[in-house]
């Protein structure tokens, strides 16, 4: 992370106390700001960086398939299913990123408020439940407490994943720091 600025200093010393707990962070900003490299940085200076860490961005995927892809889903919970590990599953132990949680589909945040919640989740097609034991990072570019009052975010799992949270100023607040990059 290159910056010598106000900014960038609380933002190291942000990384550095919250690295040590287990504790889910929220990370917001523009697009472009880093908001993944400072996930990684997290991951890298905590105690999970020997663990998994495993990033998707919910807005890449399309809605019908987010949820197989978090949760996993049982042979036969569609046709031509043959299971599969969701990306909680592979992650445990570790961290999961969850990048641009702010387009995420309202039926969905259900589902991830509860694992959060429940520290389990259950395959899509499946009635068993699976521990789990992961540290979760979300990041998004829009303004989550304008999404709570329009209804197309919770605030239930907004508070839930703002244990921790940092916003990651952009280039232009940080003039210092463009000579350097």
């Amino acid at each position: 992370m290159i910056g010598e600025g106000k900014e960038m200093t609380q933002i190291r010393k942000f990384i550095s106390n919250v690295a040590s707990t287990d504790a889910t962070v929220l990370v917001t900003g523009e697009s472009g700001t880093g908001k993944e490299l400072i996930a990684d940085a997290i991951y890298t200076a905590s105690k999970r960086n020997n663990m998994p860490f495993i990033k998707i961005n919910c807005s890449s995927i399309p809605a019908q398939l987010l949820e197989s892809e978090l949760f996993g889903y049982e042979k036969g919970a569609f046709s031509g299913a043959k299971g599969k590990q969701g990306l909680f599953e592979l992650a445990n132990h570790g961290t999961l990123m969850l990048d641009e949680i702010g387009d995420m589909p309202m039926d969905l945040q259900a589902k991830l408020l509860r694992a959060i919640q429940s520290n389990e989740i259950t395959r899509v097609g499946g009635t068993k439940p699976i521990p789990l034991d992961i540290r979760l990072i979300a990041s998004t570019n829009c303004n989550l407490k304008a999404k709570i009052a329009e209804g197309t975010f919770r605030s239930d799992l907004y508070y839930r994943l703002n244990v921790f949270s940092l916003h990651i100023p952009p280039l232009r607040e940080r003039g210092n720091d463009i000579f350097l990059l």
